[in-house]
């Protein structure tokens, strides 16, 4: 299981990153543009009457859902199984991405996304918590073996 969910979290980031950056017919801008007052975006998509159900879904709904796979790294890496190892190290990550995204003109470096971003990574880690808890496809025997490899003498 670990194995599998590595390779597609692999992917998955790379995919992402190439969505982020040169997907939707994304061009290099010599204009760039950064917000970074909180929930100005996320009000625009809930109050105005010009914005398509098509754009709430992208920018709202994708942006929540799109990053909840990163939620379940604690398979992957343990020190992701708790709560403040992987949402600040998820911050950091997904702020440089904007920042970066705003440095080359790629995109918009936008705080709600950061902040869209970070709740879908909290769902996919608190259902990751729950499947773990509830021992949903056998979760917890994977990290049996887990701990019983790293608790074997290593032979030199």
């Amino acid at each position: 299981m670990k194995r599998y969910f590595a390779v597609f979290i692999t992917v998955y980031t790379i995919f992402l990153l190439y969505m982020m950056f040169f997907g939707s017919g994304r061009e290099a801008s010599h204009e760039s543009y950064l917000q970074t007052q909180p929930f100005i975006t996320i009000q625009k998509f809930f109050t105005d009457t010009h914005v398509s159900s098509e754009d709430f879904a992208v920018n709202i709904i994708g942006n929540i859902f799109v990053f909840s796979p990163f939620g379940w790294l604690g398979l992957c890496l343990r020190k992701f199984n708790s709560f403040i190892p992987a949402t600040f190290s998820f911050l950091i990550i997904i702020s440089v991405i904007e920042s970066v995204q705003y440095l080359t003109g790629r995109g918009v470096a936008d705080i709600d996304d950061i902040f869209l971003n970070t709740t879908g990574m909290l769902i996919g880690f608190f259902l990751f918590k729950y499947a773990t808890w509830k021992n949903i496809a056998n979760i917890r025997f994977h990290f049996e073996l887990t701990e019983e490899k790293s608790l074997q003498p290593t032979v030199s």
